[in-house]
C-alpha cells in the first residue's frame, strides 16, 4: 500500500553498526526541543531546516553565480578572489549576509557543489523506505534494521510512527533513539512497532540538566521508566562529557537508575565526547556554547566504565 505520509528528514546514513544490533540504516528526522552545549549536529536542531553553507565548495561566480540571479533578499555577495584549494586557482567566491537572509533556501536549490545547502529535506515514508530497502540483505544477515533517530525524532511522532508501523510490517527491526524529552501521550501509539529504545541520560540533577540541556530531567525519567513497565528492551546512553556530567554523583546516579529498570535493561552504552561538529556551528551561524574541554581519555573512559561495571551492568564505550 502506497504511504505518502510525509516528515522533515536531516539525514540519511546507511550501514551503521552502533545504534542497534546488525547493520543498521539511520533515518535522522529534523527538529530538536533541547540545547545541548556539546551537540555535535546543531543543523538538526531547527524545527523547519537551516540554511548552511561551506565556501571552500563555491567554484566561484565565474563558472557558476546562479546563487546571485534567484537571492531576493540580496543575502548573498561577492567575495575578494581568493585562492580554491581544490580548483587550484583564484574565484570570486560568495558570502552570507545572515542579517538579510530569510532562508527561504532558493539559493540551495540551484547551487549545484552543494556550497550552500538546506539541511532538511522533506520526504514521504515510500521514499524513506526505498533507500532502506536497498540494505535488506545486510538486515537479514546481520539481524540489523532501521533507527530513527534527530534531532529529536520524537518532535515528528506521526511521521516517526508511520516509519516504525512501515518498517514492522516489512519485517525489519526497528529501533528509536531519543532523549524522551517529550510527554507520554507521543510514545504510547508508537511502542507496538519498537523493538528497541536507544534512551539518552544526560543529566540528572534538574537545575543543571535546565542549565546544559534545556529541560528538567523529570519528564526524561518519566517517561523511561513507563517504557521499562512495558517490557521493552532498553539501550541506555550516556555521553561523557568532561566539566558537565561525568562527575561520579552523576554518574552512579544514572547507574542506580538504570538498575532500576530491571530486564528491560539491555546494556549500557558510553558516548566520549568529540569536537567533530563544531564546524557544523559556523556554516550554519550559530555559536558553539560549550567551555573549551578536552575529550576524555582512554583511560577515563575506562574508569567510568567499571563504575557502571561494578553494578552489574553490561557496558560498551563509543
Amino acid at each position: 500500500m502506497k504511504n505518502e505520509s510525509s516528515g522533515l528528514v536531516f539525514d540519511i546514513q546507511r550501514y551503521t553498526l552502533h545504534d542497534g544490533p546488525g547493520i543498521r540504516t539511520m533515518i535522522f528526522l529534523q527538529g530538536c526541543p533541547l540545547h545541548c552545549f556539546w551537540c555535535h549536529s546543531p543543523d538538526s536542531q531547527s524545527f523547519v531546516g537551516r540554511l548552511a553553507v561551506m565556501p571552500i565548495l563555491c567554484v566561484g561566480v565565474e563558472d557558476c553565480g546562479e546563487c546571485l540571479k534567484v537571492c531576493k533578499q540580496k543575502a548573498l555577495n561577492k567575495t575578494k578572489p581568493t585562492y580554491s584549494k581544490i580548483l587550484k586557482k583564484d574565484i570570486t567566491a560568495i558570502s552570507l549576509d545572515r542579517n538579510l537572509c530569510s532562508e527561504c533556501g532558493d539559493c540551495a536549490k540551484v547551487c549545484y557543489p552543494k556550497a550552500l545547502y538546506f539541511t532538511s529535506k522533506s520526504m514521504c515514508v515510500d521514499e524513506v523506505m526505498k533507500i532502506v530497502e536497498k540494505d535488506r540483505l545486510y538486515y537479514e544477515k546481520t539481524g540489523g534494521g532501521i533507527t530513527i533517530s534527530g534531532g529529536e525524532p520524537m518532535v515528528q511522532n506521526l511521521f516517526a510512527y508511520e516509519l516504525l508501523k512501515e518498517s514492522k510490517y516489512r519485517g525489519l527491526h526497528t529501533a528509536l533513539d531519543t532523549s524522551g524529552c517529550v510527554d507520554w501521550g507521543k510514545y504510547e501509539p508508537l511502542l507496538p512497532y519498537v523493538d528497541l529504545f536507544l534512551y539518552d541520560l544526560k543529566i540528572i540533577d534538574d537545575e543543571k540538566s535546565s542549565k546544559f540541556i534545556g529541560v528538567s530531567s523529570s519528564v526524561i525519567l518519566h517517561n523511561l521508566f513507563n517504557i521499562a513497565e512495558k517490557k521493552i528492551p532498553i539501550q541506555i546512553r550516556v555521553p561523557v562529557i568532561p566539566s558537565i556530567n561525568d562527575d561520579d554523583e552523576n554518574l552512579k546516579t544514572i547507574s542506580r537508575i538504570c538498575k532500576k529498570l530491571g530486564d528491560s535493561l539491555d546494556k549500557v552504552q558510553l558516548l566520549p565526547y568529540h569536537k567533530l561538529g563544531t564546524s557544523k556551528y559556523e556554516r550554519i551561524g550559530l555559536e558553539y556554547k560549550m567551555p573549551p574541554v578536552d575529550p576524555p581519555s582512554k583511560f577515563e573512559m575506562q574508569r567510568i566504565k567499571n563504575l557502571f561495571e561494578r553494578d552489574g551492568h553490561n557496558v560498551i564505550v563509543g
